[in-house]
């Protein structure tokens, strides 16, 4: 019986664990998008930093920390690759866009720290294009778009820390 009581406990524990969501005291996004040839793709992508971060702390409102917290986790996002499809690319449906970047979070005691690669492919942001949009307007250089991809890396960071 007291096996039972010590498990039911533990099991209870884990799941506790398992549920609570990771706080988060920084959010800091490097990207060197000077590289971009498409001059449309530079006016909109140009602040590509910022809005990762924004995004980001958008899907994580609920778990900012205040300032000096303890148990927080840093995040840090190092964007390595931004591959934009042409338009004459993304006209014959090759849209290959890829918006990819190192993740690092780091928590106090570096066994809970997480580092991943991630790539955002511009079909995974399809899902993020508001009701409506027409694909076959969209290019490189498209606020919805770049709104889209951004959102996408930024939905997948976020579900991590879930």
């Amino acid at each position: 019986m007291k096996h039972l009581i010590r498990t039911t406990a533990l099991v209870a524990t884990m799941a506790t664990a398992a549920g609570a969501s990771t706080m988060v005291q920084d959010i800091d996004v490097t990207a060197d998008v000077s590289a971009l040839e498409n001059r449309d793709a530079v006016s909109v992508w140009g602040a590509l930093e910022t809005d990762l971060e924004t995004a980001l702390a958008a899907q994580l409102v609920d778990q900012i920390a205040y300032e000096g917290a303890e148990d927080a986790a840093d995040i840090h996002i190092e964007i390595d690759t931004l591959a934009l499809a042409s338009s004459l690319e993304t006209e014959m449906g090759l849209a290959n866009s890829v918006l990819e970047g190192d993740v690092s979070v780091d928590l106090p005691g570096s066994q809970y720290d997480q580092r991943y690669s991630l790539t955002v492919r511009a079909e995974q942001a399809h899902v993020h294009y508001p009701q409506g949009t027409d694909v076959s307007a969209l290019n490189v250089g498209s606020e919805v778009f770049y709104t889209a991809m951004v959102d996408a890396f930024a939905a997948h960071v976020a579900e991590k820390l879930k």
